[in-house]
């Protein structure tokens, strides 16, 4: 089950229908989330002002991981305050920008991937990046591993699988990719793991995707990447809408089933199946709280595939049991105990 001929052949199967996909968004937002709605089209945001790296300054050594972030509105921090998120040291991790300025590395900063828009890909519109999970993430990573990332941002709002699978953003997402690996070596940079963090299904979800077209749609967004390097594509499974506790239930078990079946995708965390409403800041967003703790349980199951070459067994709060990836013997790792997010307050992270 985890052979990659089992991807390509799904990809080649809808090749002709995914061709057809709207480029459009068609995520519906509540009255509530006026500012998702709108149709105007968006304009790249400028870059931070920041201090830039010294090349005779950075540190060269196989110690570099490259970093991938990939989704919606979530993973861009729509819900966030960069002025919340943990300080990432240099040594823990930079920021590639391939769109902004590719001729160096920056310090990681917030909101992570401000000024990375692309009006023919990946194009959030200003104002949507206010502080993401990254920063947290690489943090942890570093502190459980020792490694440096190189993270690349590629997250836009309102994206869903017909986006994703447009030939403008599928372009985008593996220009981003490869021109970052063409840095690094071109750099001198020995690069140890190349991953993708994944957190996506939201616009799917409120649209009542399938779980097969869902599938396949990720599969092809993915392939070029995992054809290209990518070692391991790892997941963030959706949460709820305010309203509705179930409502991406469906895409939370596609994900699942996609981490247990391909050894190409793991699971990084369920973690939003068990976060209580009150740390959203509208139907669909988080604050930036649950996105410094959804970075640090995410960058423990990646440090631990980077530590020991084996996914760990995470639990899966929503369907409340253990997700062991096929292949992997479930009495070969000593499972943490359950912390229940329900239980944590989440204020204090």
């Amino acid at each position: 089950m985890r052979a990659w001929v089992k991807i390509t052949g799904i990809i080649l199967a809808v090749s002709v229908q995914a061709a057809l996909l709207c480029s459009c968004s068609t995520e519906e937002y509540s009255q509530e989330d006026n500012s998702a709605t709108q149709t105007v089209t968006p304009t790249p945001t400028a870059p931070p002002t920041t201090t830039t790296i010294p090349k005779q300054q950075e540190k060269k050594s196989s110690d570099i991981d490259l970093v991938i972030f990939m989704g919606e509105a979530n993973m861009s921090g729509m819900g966030g305050d960069g002025t919340l998120a943990p300080r990432v040291s240099e040594d823990a991790g930079l920021e590639f920008r391939t769109v902004s300025d590719p001729s160096k590395l920056y310090p990681i900063t917030e909101p992570f991937g401000n000024g990375e828009s692309n009006p023919t890909g990946l194009n959030d519109y200003p104002g949507v990046k206010k502080g993401s999970l990254v920063s947290a993430f690489i943090d942890e990573y570093h502190k459980l591993t020792g490694r440096r990332i190189v993270a690349v941002s590629a997250s836009m709002a309102q994206s869903d699988m017909d986006i994703w699978t447009s030939e403008g953003v599928m372009d985008d997402v593996k220009h981003r990719y490869d021109s970052a690996v063409s840095y690094l070596e071109d750099n001198g940079y020995t690069i140890g793991h190349k991953y993708v963090i994944w957190f996506q299904g939201e616009s799917d979800g409120l649209k009542g995707s399938a779980a097969k077209s869902y599938r396949t749609g990720l599969d092809k967004v993915m392939s070029p990447l995992i054809e290209n390097g990518i070692e391991k594509v790892f997941i963030i499974t959706p949460g709820r809408t305010i309203d509705y506790k179930d409502i991406y239930l469906t895409i939370i078990k596609t994900e699942v089933s996609l981490c247990k079946e391909s050894g190409y995708y793991a699971m990084a965390t369920t973690a939003l199946s068990n976060v209580s409403t009150e740390y959203m800041i509208d139907q669909y967003h988080y604050n930036q709280h649950v996105l410094n703790y959804l970075g640090i349980e995410a960058a423990k199951s990646v440090a631990y595939y980077s530590l020991n070459g084996v996914e760990k067994i995470v639990y899966d709060f929503a369907d409340e049991t253990y997700i062991v990836p096929d292949g992997v013997d479930e009495k070969s790792q000593k499972k943490e105990a359950i912390v229940y997010p329900s239980d944590i307050d989440l204020n204090g992270i």
